[in-house]
């Protein structure tokens, strides 16, 4: 094998660089997994009509947007305010695996104009290093902020949220985001509803809220059908893997799963989203159940980034990718967050996976 390889303290060489929440809002764009990602290559599964129906409307949705930049009078300009200096918005609704990430993808790609694109965890960190007004200032100028994965965890970001979107609102921003749950449910399990829905009542009001039914794609069209899944229970058949063609010149990250958790804990999630695109691969030996809250979240939130950058992932494992979290996980706010990145991981634990790429 002729692989570069590096162990999990690659991660902390990006620790001592600051970070720049200008140079990193001018690099929030569609990740390399929906790099390519178009309305016409968006296909809704017949079986759901609320898939095709949620591509037409998104389509208007950008549109319309797009004629009120150019000051047109287009037939779709029925999403925007009477005042066209206040932005609206679209909230697509509906679960892991259904295409609602290809969509915002698509929107932003055909937008032409000044747009920006993130997760709901990347616009808290930006809150963090840049405050409230901070943002509000970067990004008040943009004519389109896509939103993916809008996750309501507390009411302090409940508050930080509802302040936050409706002065971009307010700036003339518009704003297509996604959820797990319909805006009135966000918090399910976690904290009272009630509370969320007397939070958020007059910022969803902005929103058109979209229902997208399906099933997970990635399990109703198996990727890699027929190769060899790369999570094995056998060290002997990783170190056959590790030496295998399809890893020839790529660059690959090789450590013990409780070390690399270790360097999560120690890395700003914003600096694993910087390195990761430098990766082709991960190789995590003796994988075993997260049992600490914070380390499953960390590693939820690398494995995404992982995904959205066609990374492959292989492991020695004595567990499967659906046992990696205590069962009590499963049974609170994030339970969406977990079965999501189980799906993922499915996905990215195929060698037939980079190949697809």
């Amino acid at each position: 094998m002729s692989s570069l390889v590096f162990s999990a303290e690659y991660l902390l060489e990006l620790s001592s660089k600051p970070l720049d929440p200008l140079e990193m809002i001018a690099g929030f764009v569609p990740p390399k997994h929906f790099e390519a990602a178009t309305f016409d290559n968006y296909i809704p599964d017949t079986t759901y009509p609320s898939q095709a129906n949620a591509l037409q409307e998104v389509l208007k949705f950008i549109t319309s947007l797009q004629d009120n930049q150019q000051g047109s009078n287009g037939f779709f300009k029925k999403y925007f305010n009477a005042n066209a200096s206040q932005g609206s918005g679209i909230y697509l609704d509906g679960g892991f695996g259904i295409g609602k990430t290809h969509l915002l993808a698509s929107a932003f790609h055909q937008f032409d104009g000044t747009k920006v694109f993130l997760s709901f965890q990347e616009l808290m960190f930006l809150v963090g290093l840049q405050t409230l007004k901070g943002v509000v200032v970067s990004l008040q100028e943009t004519k389109l902020l896509v939103i993916d994965e809008l996750e309501l965890d507390d009411p302090a970001n409940t508050r930080i949220t509802t302040n936050l979107l409706s002065q971009l609102f307010d700036s003339g921003v518009s704003i297509l985001t996604s959820s797990n749950t319909p805006p009135g449910a966000l918090g399910d399990g976690k904290f009272s509803v009630e509370d969320f829905r007397r939070e958020l009542g007059s910022l969803t009001d902005r929103f058109t809220s979209i229902k997208i039914d399906g099933e997970d794609y990635r399990t109703l069209h198996h990727i890699g059908e027929g190769t060899s899944s790369t999570w094995t229970s056998s060290e002997s058949e990783l170190h056959s893997l590790f030496d295998s063609p399809f890893l020839d010149d790529k660059r690959v990250i090789d450590s013990d799963f409780m070390q690399f958790l270790d360097v999560l804990s120690k890395v700003h999630p914003m600096r694993i989203r910087s390195v990761l695109p430098k990766i082709d691969a991960l190789v995590l030996r003796d994988v075993s159940t997260i049992t600490h809250p914070h380390a499953a979240l960390r590693f939820v939130y690398c494995i995404d980034k992982a995904y959205d950058n066609n990374i492959l992932v292989m492991a020695s494992s004595s567990v499967e990718p659906k046992d990696l979290w205590h069962q009590s996980y499963f049974t609170g706010g994030d339970t969406k967050k977990y079965l999501r990145t189980i799906s993922r991981l499915k996905e990215m634990t195929h060698s037939g996976y980079q190949q697809l790429k």
